[in-house]
């Protein structure tokens, strides 16, 4: 029995699929099979359902998978005790972040990381909160920095840390006539002017709708996926969006967007950092948190 097979048996736990278990953990699919059957070989018994929609674990699967998380966090306090600080960490990491995030403080996340620990991989992807959500419960990502929506909510078998607190307020281009001469706005106002959001997939229960409907009927005129497109489409002056303070703060910085705070409400939200209940943290993970809070305390 080799550690390896173990990492690979808890990989298709997490992930239901061996192809997807084998592209992160970066070897072929026969490659990923053939390590696991060699496995059950060797102990005698059946640990995965092979089936055309995926792989789960048989019941005595269950019960190895178990020990097997139990036995690789042992080698990783074995190793730390060793090594302390001195520990030269290697591997992958997959996360899926809230544009909100990427473009405030994944910046200093990564490179804080990348310092640390050179030889590890951060492999990232930007989305919209719910398009995330569904990525990690999916196994495509390890984590996701969001922002605590309804879907969120509502999910199950989602461990999460709160990162930090936050409001929403609006931005708008500085040449908006809707909005001009303003630096406040009531709500009811805010929401019957028409609504740019950011959507990454062609479904439109997007996070900040969702949060936003409970107030009243949105306006929405668009919808896209992309910053400088939403930049250019604000600075146009014909709409509006609603987006966390401190991301505002980074739009304002360009010169053509202004922000406008609400004078009636405070809609805080929550920004989150989310993975699998039956995800297996690897130290690369347990370190990589440890950057992603310390960053994040300076927003609280």
């Amino acid at each position: 029995m080799r550690l390896e097979q173990l990492t690979y048996l808890i990989a298709v736990h997490e992930s239901k699929s061996i192809s997807l278990a084998a592209e992160r953990t970066h070897i072929s699919q026969p490659a990923l099979s053939s390590a696991i059957s060699k496995l059950e070989d060797e102990l005698g018994v059946v640990l995965l359902k092979r089936t055309n929609a995926g792989a789960r674990l048989t019941e005595i699967g269950e019960q190895v998978i178990i020990i097997a998380k139990e036995v690789l966090n042992k080698v990783d306090e074995i190793k730390s005790i060793s090594h302390g600080d001195s520990i030269e960490l290697n591997g992958n990491i997959s996360i899926a972040v809230d544009t909100s995030i990427n473009i405030t403080v994944m910046p200093e996340i990564l490179t804080t990381f990348k310092h640390n620990h050179p030889k590890v991989d951060a492999l990232l992807k930007v989305g919209e909160s719910n398009n995330i959500l569904r990525d990690v419960q999916s196994g495509k990502a390890d984590f996701g920095i969001i922002l605590k929506t309804d879907a969120f909510c509502k999910s199950k078998d989602i461990n999460y840390k709160e990162l930090f607190t936050d409001e929403f307020v609006i931005i708008a281009g500085n040449n908006c006539e809707m909005t001009m001469g303003s630096s406040t706005m009531t709500l009811n106002k805010a929401l019957s002017l028409p609504i740019l959001l950011y959507n990454t997939e062609y479904i439109t229960n997007c996070g900040v709708s969702s949060l936003l409907q409970k107030y009243g009927d949105l306006n929405v005129s668009y919808r896209v996926d992309n910053l400088e497109m939403m930049e250019k489409i604000l600075s146009q002056g014909k709409t509006i969006a609603f987006v966390p303070q401190f991301m505002a703060d980074e739009y304002v910085k360009s010169g053509m967007i202004k922000k406008i705070t609400l004078s009636d409400a405070h809609l805080e939200i929550s920004i989150i950092l989310i993975w699998l209940n039956r995800h297996h943290l690897s130290m690369v993970e347990k370190e990589f948190i440890k950057v992603i809070k310390a960053v994040c305390s300076k927003k609280m």
